[in-house]
């Protein structure tokens, strides 16, 4: 199963980032290829701890694609994750990680995990996905700044 990781220092505070990246409703608002996506299911599963389903259609090229997902948005341990629950997918789970860095900046990771059950769409999806990931990373950036102010340059994605 593939699996990336890309991380990015921002100069956003860990609960800024923490909004954002949990706030899976307004993601259609900032990245261009999510046509569409409706949250249901939502419940508090602990302190801090929120849970949803997440049903996306993704739209690229003329190419469109639904999938659901149970996110789960973890606030004391920074960290939101997306499990499959249905979709083109044999396997999805991604994981993004808030870790508070210095000066008030924060490091945000992306940890994609994925295989297609179409092994052309997976050798397609394959090829292309450093600039997938890094265009997720610059979409959530860009709102980043908008949502709160431009402080400093942000690192490029390692």
């Amino acid at each position: 199963m593939p699996r990336f990781t890309k991380t990015l220092r921002v100069p956003y505070g860990p609960a800024e980032c923490f909004q954002l990246v949990s706030g899976i409703e307004k993601y259609p608002d900032f990245i261009r290829w999510i046509t569409a996506l409706r949250v249901s299911e939502q419940r508090t599963v602990s302190p801090g701890v929120e849970e949803c389903l997440g049903e996306v259609v993704v739209g690229f090229k003329g190419f469109a694609e639904r999938f659901s997902t149970r996110v789960t948005a973890d606030e004391p341990a920074r960290r939101v994750t997306a499990a499959l629950v249905r979709g083109p997918f044999r396997k999805l789970f991604a994981e993004w990680r808030i870790t508070e860095s210095v000066a008030g900046a924060s490091d945000v990771s992306l940890e994609i995990n994925y295989e297609f059950r179409n092994p052309v769409i997976g050798f397609l999806a394959a090829a292309n996905h450093d600039m997938a990931v890094d265009r997720i990373l610059a979409a959530f950036l860009a709102e980043a700044r908008r949502r709160y102010g431009g402080r400093s340059t942000a690192s490029a994605p390692e």
